[in-house]
């Protein structure tokens, strides 16, 4: 064999080569990129620009209204201090209507007082030195006076 017949040969090689990692790459299969979806504590803490903390208990408040919003409900009892916290991204409400929040036991509903404006949405901050590990049911309702009962339910959401 010449010498000029072996350098053809892996020319011919090489080419060969080129050609079926060419063809791979355009034939490569494009990536599926699934979207991200948040929870509603992340998109809650995004929101509010707050970390919930580890350690308490949680409960997702969801829409019952037929609406879009959402919320997240937080709960503990420590050296003989309950508190409640409850942040909601809520639309404004009607003109002289506004936000109560609730725990509920077997239909006993304790107020818990109005959720006020604040970080982009609705927050309630409740503190009280008696525990409440029964009332697991958290309700935020759409009011137009301080009531014993919600009147308009809004999100609803249990430990």
């Amino acid at each position: 064999m010449k010498k000029r017949d072996i350098v053809i040969g892996l020319l011919v090689l090489a080419l060969l080569a080129g050609v079926i990692y060419w063809r791979q790459r355009i034939n490569k299969p494009e990536e599926i990129k699934v979207p991200q979806t948040l929870s509603t504590e992340e998109k809650i803490e995004e929101q509010f620009r707050v970390q919930i903390p580890e350690g308490v208990e949680k409960a997702e408040l969801k829409d019952v209204s037929g609406g879009n919003a959402s919320g997240m409900a937080t709960r503990k009892f420590t050296d003989g201090e309950f508190e409640l916290g409850i942040l909601a991204d809520l639309p404004a409400p009607e003109t002289e209507k506004f936000y109560q929040g609730w725990v509920n036991k077997n239909e006993e509903f304790l107020s818990l007082g109005k959720l006020r404006i604040a970080k982009g949405g609705y927050i309630l901050d409740f503190k009280s030195s008696t525990d409440y590990p029964d009332y697991r049911k958290v309700v935020v309702s759409l009011e137009k006076s301080l009531t014993e009962k919600p009147d308009k339910t809004i999100l609803e959401g249990s430990f």
